[in-house]
């Protein structure tokens, strides 16, 4: 197979050995994981992707992997035949999928009449192996994540019975060797938690979750989440205006904390990552203080918490600090981001919600410092030239392991697409 080299999104600005290659380019929508999720193996040869269903050829959705040493030739790894339902699918039908940060195994969330099963597919063979169950959730979010081990699977639900009102968000955390489950509860003002396992094997570290959290009840007292698990779209009275808050917990339930980062009329947290496996989170912001818009990336870790009112303190938490990463730019400009495994190479693009046009992607290095706070430098290196309208048409780039790949998606030939971005350097 040819490889699609595409220079649509390339300017006079980019890098000059960089190279844009598309991936997909059919009719079907296809789309980038999420930056939260695991997409590469170690060896940053290969990731996954998901494409929606193709109505010309009959296929369905499904998990496909991409080789970038074999000229970027893609596979089916795993077809949701009887569909992809990420809240609530009828019998037979799937959640999602979730990529093994081993790179091994991609594990299936499969609706099986009142229970869910978690399917692993081997990724060199395609055998299947169904290795646990768990009694079917009222209402699943979609967020799912693998342990940096590849030994626990959380599964982020609502733990309502449909008739209680106030009933918390939570986990299952399965075991995949044992196909043992637990359940974890976290709250009700988690309804878009966003789990993320921390990126790092170690014992000591690898059962840590980042969690989204928004405080459980609105200006008029009631709760966030209704008894059914909806999302209150209609008549939704506000809430305390503050925005989300970034916390922390053991996939045992323990060891609560909270990310001194946002919380204030003036300051909002939006999309955040672990940097590497440094235990450090950067979370993009948006920057209203002094009259002014910006969109910096803040450094800052965990901080323990005494009682539930600390957890929603954000940076008015008297232990907590931030770095503001990129206070030596010419422009705090970022949205969706992420490192590399170090932690010392990021790519991200900038704010497109407003302006769709004027978003691009730069990478950037992180730089450690003897005498003060590590910051970022920057480097511009596309046009990305995608509408914004609806999750699959924003950028959403992401690194391989070593950072030599980027990859991002847009729609400026109609639908969504893959696209990976190499051949540049760092600055």
């Amino acid at each position: 197979m040819k490889i699609d080299y595409r220079e649509e999104f390339t300017t006079p600005c980019s890098p000059e050995n960089m190279k844009v290659v598309r991936v997909t380019g059919d009719e079907s929508e296809s789309h980038a994981i999420y930056l939260d999720k695991a997409s590469w193996t170690p060896d940053s040869r290969t990731f996954v992707f998901l494409r929606q269903p193709d109505e010309k050829s009959g296929r369905p959705a499904g998990y496909w992997i991409c080789d970038t040493e074999d000229d970027f030739a893609i596979r089916p790894l795993c077809e949701f035949d009887k569909g992809l339902s990420p809240s609530s699918p009828d019998d037979g039908q799937s959640y999602d999928a979730v990529f093994s940060p081993l790179g091994e195994a991609l594990y299936e969330l499969t609706r099986k009449a009142d229970q869910v099963e978690i399917v692993r597919i081997d990724v060199a063979s395609g055998e299947r192996r169904a290795v646990a169950t768990a009694p079917l959730p009222l209402l699943s979010r979609g967020h799912h994540t693998l342990s940096a081990d590849g030994q626990r699977l959380c599964m982020g639900n609502f733990l309502g019975d449909g008739k209680t009102e106030g009933a918390p968000w939570g986990a299952y955390i399965f075991e995949l060797e044992s196909g043992e489950h637990r359940v974890v509860e976290f709250g009700n003002g988690y309804r878009n938690m966003h789990c993320a396992y921390r990126p790092d094997p170690d014992p000591e570290h690898s059962h840590d979750l980042m969690l989204s959290a928004t405080p459980p009840t609105l200006s008029d007292g009631s709760f966030l989440t209704p008894p059914d698990g909806s999302w209150r779209h209609e008549n939704m009275p506000p809430d305390d205006g503050k925005g989300g808050a970034i916390v922390f917990v053991r996939d045992d339930g323990t060891h609560w904390r909270m990310l001194p980062t946002g919380r204030d009329p003036q300051m909002s947290n939006c999309h955040h990552v672990w940097r590497g496996k440094s235990g450090k989170v950067v979370v993009q912001t948006y920057w209203r203080f002094d009259g002014r818009w910006r969109s910096p990336l803040l450094e800052a870790e965990p901080v323990p918490i005494r009682n539930e009112e600390e957890l929603w303190l954000g940076i008015h938490h008297p232990d907590g600090s931030w770095i503001d990463l990129s206070r030596n730019l010419p422009r705090a400009d970022s949205c969706h981001f992420g490192f590399d495994a170090s932690g010392r190479h990021l790519i991200s693009d900038t704010d497109g919600y407003n302006t769709a046009a004027y978003s691009l992607v730069f990478c950037g290095t992180y730089v450690e410092t003897t005498d003060g706070d590590p910051f970022l430098r920057a480097r511009y290196l596309a046009l990305p030239r995608t509408s914004w309208k609806g999750q699959p048409a924003h950028p959403h780039p992401y690194l391989s392991p070593d950072g030599r790949f980027g990859v991002i998606q847009s729609d400026f030939f109609g639908v969504p697409q893959v696209y990976v971005i190499f051949g540049h350097e760092y600055p």
